[in-house]
């Protein structure tokens, strides 16, 4: 795949600079099309260039290729692993989460943490379920904050497919037109408070459970649709200090990225840079009765969609550092 790269965002002598990604090397994107000629649009970060993704793509695709004909080392900003890699998009949009997407996960979550519930004689068919997360992102090498108090602190390696097309009411056929590309996440939870011991009969709080900050590290980058022969068959892994704790495939997903979207966009307007986070495979800390401490190290990796690293530390540590 000689013309394969990615998109990403850098901070780089004290600015956030578009990057294109070439080699596992991130390039100043805007130096890189103007040296190529591109007519690409004036544009600030990678989220500029999401709204009519196909075209942009092939623009895109030709700077690539003219900079890999001249040397890339002429934009060179250095390698993905050694800089400071903020979310892709370069700024936020809305952030949908799928829960309860992959039956091993499920069934796992049902006998270690779920309250028990009343059968029925027949349940209706399953519809996706989806919620928000309204922190902000933050880097794929960013730290994890433990929040003050909470001992339940749990990972959970998603696949995150990019808004690259606005859209209202998205059929299923017509999804793949929407969709700029995919990334790799971890909807990191805190499950001390996901359920309301207050409130028995409503029980679950998805912000308290998901929207701390630092609980939504993205990237190190975006892999365009283009390049991914099948979204339906990506490995998802996810390690704790070296130990591989989800080792799963977008395959096994109950409900399928073109339904998630045709769901989602039946509410909402969905806008470029919006994000869509596709479920968790098994192997999360509450099926294992394992929690995230101080000083653990965190590795989140989608197939075709690069590896996150990301150390667990307190709030008191990132006061002294700052």
């Amino acid at each position: 795949m000689a013309s394969f790269f990615q998109l990403g965002t850098f901070r780089f002598d004290g600015a956030e600079v578009p990057g294109l990604v070439i080699d596992d090397v991130a390039l100043d994107l805007r130096a890189a099309a103007e040296r190529a000629g591109s007519d690409l649009p004036p544009f600030a970060t990678i989220a500029d260039l999401l709204g009519d993704w196909d075209a942009m793509f092939d623009r895109i695709l030709g700077v690539s290729e003219h900079a890999r004909g001249v040397g890339i080392e002429a934009f060179a900003l250095g390698r993905v692993p050694d800089l400071d890699a903020r979310p892709p998009s370069g700024r936020g949009g809305k952030m949908l989460f799928a829960a309860a997407n992959y039956s091993d996960h499920v069934r796992n979550m049902r006998k270690n943490f779920t309250p028990a519930f009343s059968q029925q004689d027949k349940l209706p068919p399953l519809r996706p379920y989806l919620f928000g997360k309204v922190n902000p992102p933050t880097g794929a090498f960013d730290d994890i904050i433990l929040p003050p108090g909470a001992e339940r602190i749990d990972w959970e390696a998603e696949m995150m497919v990019v808004i690259g097309k606005p859209g209202y009411a998205i059929r299923c056929s017509d999804v793949h037109r929407h969709i700029a590309g995919y990334m790799t996440g971890n909807d990191v939870s805190c499950r001390d408070r996901t359920w309301r011991d207050d409130r028995p009969g409503i029980r679950s709080d998805w912000l308290a459970g998901k929207s701390y900050d630092s609980f939504a590290p993205l990237g190190p980058v975006l892999t365009p649709r283009q390049f991914v022969p099948d979204h339906r068959n990506l490995t998802i892994r996810l390690w704790v200090n070296g130990q591989i704790k989800q080792d799963g495939n977008s395959r096994d997903m109950t409900i399928g990225v073109e339904e998630q979207i045709e769901f989602a966009s039946s509410m909402m307007t969905l806008l470029p840079g919006d994000v869509i986070a596709t479920g968790t495979p098994a192997g999360t800390g509450q099926e294992r009765d394992e929690f995230l401490k101080e000083g653990d190290i965190v590795e989140t990796e989608v197939e075709m969609c690069g590896r996150q690293r990301n150390r667990v530390v307190t709030r008191q540590q990132m006061v002294m550092a700052a």
